[in-house]
């Protein structure tokens, strides 16, 4: 009789009948494969016994204390850490906001505070003079008895005023026309005196046509006192008469000639200043 399992590997089968735990037809392969895998016994070492001095010595050693050291900072002396550099345009951008929000926020404080100003109600002035009746029953109430209209009425009847229509009114506090028919109003002689010293001061203000251009009008009292002048001037033609005829030297033909010329200009300015105007020209 067999004491176990089969060993020898061939085309017929063994009896499955023999050992049913042993040729059990797994559920699945992966279980009996994980299963068969477990159940090897533990691999060998791959360090062998003569290198075993030099595991020991990488563990313990200076190697393994290196090795413990990672993470770990070699200077005693930590460093200092650098200060984060601050972005002061933004702080006082961030600081001015907060104030204005601040601000804002104690302005809407302030107008929630105000009280709200009460809007009067509109009264027509046809009934300044009215009485309130409700008032006066109401005060009549709180007194104790009823109210008598008709003695009510007849009483106010008597202390109301007799109102006449809006225009009657106007009409009748509106003065009188100061203006007199037949009268030119006062304020339009006035306009008329304005208007002609307006048209006056105008028309001495505009320039005359006829004037050249570079040219002045000489004034009326300039103009004749430079023709009294011209027309006086006489000692010419008695100094001309005073001249030796029988003399023909040079100089007294000289001076004649002076004298002649100084004359006829006198006439031509006499005639000049002898016309109603006369232009000057203005000195540029």
């Amino acid at each position: 009789m067999c004491e176990g399992p089969s060993a020898i590997s061939g085309p017929i089968p063994p009896d499955p009948t023999l050992f049913p735990e042993y040729y059990k037809r797994p559920s699945s392969g992966k279980i009996e494969t994980v299963r068969l895998t477990s159940a090897r016994s533990t691999p060998r070492p791959r360090i062998g016994a003569n290198a075993a001095h030099i595991l020991e010595r990488g563990q313990r050693g200076v190697v393994g204390d290196l090795l413990k050291l990672e993470g770990v900072a070699l200077n005693p002396s930590p460093a200092k850490p650098k200060p984060a550099v601050r972005d002061f345009g933004k702080e006082n951008v961030r600081k001015l906001r907060e104030i204005q929000r601040r601000f804002r926020e104690l302005e809407a404080q302030r107008e929630h505070a105000k009280p709200a100003p009460v809007k009067a109600l509109w009264i027509s002035p046809k009934y300044q003079d009215v009485s309130s009746r409700v008032m006066a029953q109401l005060q009549m109430h709180v007194r104790g008895h009823t109210v008598d209209f008709v003695s009510h009425n007849a009483h106010a009847a008597g202390k109301t005023n007799l109102r006449r229509s809006q225009s009657l009114q106007n009409l009748r506090d509106k003065p009188p026309p100061s203006a007199v028919k037949g009268k030119v109003p006062q304020y339009l002689e006035q306009r008329k005196l304005q208007w002609k010293k307006e048209e006056d001061e105008r028309r001495r203000n505009t320039p005359d046509p006829s004037v050249p251009a570079g040219h002045t009008q000489m004034s009326e009292r300039e103009r004749q006192e430079t023709l009294r002048s011209l027309k006086d001037s006489r000692s010419l033609v008695s100094e001309l008469l005073s001249l030796p005829i029988k003399a023909d030297t040079l100089s007294v033909r000289s001076r004649r000639a002076q004298l002649d010329q100084r004359l006829s200009e006198v006439e031509e300015a006499i005639k000049i200043f002898s016309r109603d105007k006369v232009y000057v020209k203005v000195d540029s």
